[in-house]
């Protein structure tokens, strides 16, 4: 039996039976060092096992809205196949039972009611109730049910070369689903600054690293301006913003930590790429839309990346918003946009000139950068599955945007001595990280007999705000959460100031600080698993020291049929 085992494995080397009883794919790890030691190329190893899970989304009333008739749209946030190009599986539950008629034609859901339904789009569920009642004020409970089979995919490596190329097979034939992302720097000692990105797809760690990805040396200014248009369309979607001002107007937050907005959001964002280019811009609001314009040929053009669009007159040439008010047969000559708007109601946009205006305001935003730097130990995982906290400021619309997701950073500080000492009886403490926190919470492990300090946080170590805690044995527990709901705007970073009243320094009574951080992020931009185009680029600044003290990555993803 034995020998029969060694045969077997010899030839089906990738086949692992794991102790629960599943069957479990792994495929072989080829890693391989480049001649230069800073450069390595991956292949890394998978482990497949297969499950079962019955999903469920509660459809809240705030993500219903009436259609026409008895039909009423519900946003949803878990995405499933769907009417539209198969066939979906999903039963829609009304207060526990299901309702009779699903995928059902539109027409026959505005028109009869009586339960019908359709699940249209991945994320998209036309519905009426089962009694003509409007479910969004009847009380009842909607949720919508499928139980699915599916490959949980996960893959682990270590990186320790500045450079490093990871290769994993397309999946043309199946469905890909990212859930999980994991850093985790292995280095006791040393930070770690990363640069993650899949390769062949623009940089969006900032501006200038946009801007070379998309364009090129030799390009005209318009060639320059329907890049930048384009690249907006492709890495955004138009949902309500999470904060009014300047927030969202940072190509870089706009594209990483957000991914979403409205169109002055958008049109901002093409204005500061496109003067960052070199090119004249500025923003022009319309009777209830903005758009952007650029200057070059000696005229204003006109670029709408919110709705995927620019006009072309008679001679080729885009048009600017002026002369499109003169000759809104530009926009009319087909029935509907590319986003499905109706074209007749954008051109009346542009022909109600009264209160339509052009401005070159510069948006007060800093030209940032979005490397995450591991401090010794750190971990981070994001998630791309359906968030539980979002960043939202904006007090019209608490609805929640469909694609985003959360991640927690784990941080701890070892050794207090490496804080800086404000005061004798006092330490202070940075924490800065790239994407907008949404919760934190830490602990401070006292020795024996050590006196309790006073914490306080600043958002600018100038004004502090005392923060309470919890004592349980010699530990020290203290949440952040109502500090962060309660900034005016997004919180990036916050000083943390500890302080003993005994005149003691707080590093000699404090043996270390456990944090966590709850974070946003946008999935988008955060490459991961899909069906083509597996391979990714990470750099590491400074690289690792030693062999297998670097940064090990964890991608986790589930792939079904």
């Amino acid at each position: 039996m034995k020998k029969q085992l060694l045969l077997f494995f010899q030839f089906f080397p990738t086949l692992l039976f794991v102790s629960n009883g599943q069957l479990a794919v792994v495929y072989s790890d080829q890693s391989q060092q480049t001649e230069n030691s800073q450069r390595d190329t991956l292949q890394p190893a998978i482990q497949s096992t297969v499950k079962a899970e019955t999903i469920r989304e509660l459809i809240t009333p705030d993500a219903m809205s009436h259609e026409q008739g008895s039909c009423y749209v519900a946003r949803l946030v878990i995405p499933r196949n769907a009417d539209r190009k198969s066939k979906s599986n999903c039963v829609l539950l009304e207060d526990g039972k299901p309702l009779s008629h699903p995928h059902a034609r539109h027409q026959l859901i505005r028109e009869q009611g009586r339960g019908h339904y359709s699940h249209w789009t991945p994320t998209t569920l036309y519905f009426s109730s089962s009694d003509a009642s409007n479910p969004k004020t009847n009380g009842k409970k909607y949720e919508l049910v499928n139980q699915e089979s599916y490959t949980e995919q996960q893959s682990s490596f270590v990186l320790s070369a500045a450079q490093s190329s990871i290769q994993f097979p397309t999946v043309p034939d199946r469905q890909i689903q990212p859930l999980k992302l994991i850093w985790q720097n292995l280095d006791p000692q040393n930070k770690i600054a990363l640069h993650w990105k899949r390769k062949g797809t623009p940089d969006l760690t900032s501006q200038k690293a946009m801007l070379a990805s998309i364009l090129t040396p030799g390009m005209k200014e318009e060639e320059k301006a329907l890049a930048i248009w384009k690249f907006l369309v492709d890495w955004r979607y138009h949902f309500t913003p999470a904060e009014q001002g300047d927030e969202l107007h940072d190509p870089v937050k706009f594209l990483n930590v957000y991914g979403y907005g409205f169109c002055d959001d958008c049109a901002t964002n093409f204005v500061v790429l496109a003067r960052k280019a070199g090119l004249r811009s500025r923003v022009w609001g319309l009777s209830g839309h903005v758009v952007a314009e650029a200057f070059y040929d000696g005229k204003w053009h006109m670029f709408d990346p919110d709705h995927q669009v620019v006009y072309r007159n008679s001679r080729g040439i885009i048009a600017g918003v002026e002369e499109l008010a003169q000759h809104p047969e530009l926009i009319t000559k087909t029935p509907r946009d590319p986003i499905g708007s109706p074209s007749q109601l954008i051109a009346d946009l542009y022909t109600s000139t009264n209160n339509n205006r052009a401005s070159e305001r510069q948006p007060k935003i800093k030209d940032s950068t979005l490397t995450p730097m591991l401090e010794p130990l750190d971990r981070v995982e994001f998630r791309f599955t359906a968030p539980e906290y979002v960043h939202q400021k904006n007090a019209t619309d608490q609805s929640r945007p469909p694609i985003v997701g959360n991640g927690t950073l784990n941080r701890t500080v070892r050794q207090l001595q490496t804080l800086k000492q404000t005061a004798p009886n006092q330490r202070q403490w940075h924490l800065s990280w790239p994407y907008v926190l949404l919760k934190g919470k830490f602990e401070l492990e006292l020795k024996s007999n050590a006196p309790t300090p006073s914490v306080f946080v600043s958002p600018d170590a100038k004004s502090w705000h005392k923060l309470e805690g919890v004592l349980t044995n010699q530990t020290l527990a203290i949440s952040l959460d109502q500090w962060i709901q309660s900034q005016p705007t997004a919180v990036y970073d916050c000083f943390i100031r500890i302080e003993n009243s005994n005149g003691g320094d707080p590093a000699e009574s404090i043996s270390q600080l456990n944090s966590e951080w709850i974070f946003q992020f946008a999935p988008r931009a955060l490459a991961h698993l899909q069906k083509t185009n597996n391979q990714f680029e990470m750099k590491l600044t400074p690289p690792p020291q030693k062999k297998g003290k670097g940064l090990e990555v964890q991608l986790v993803w589930k792939e079904t049929e």
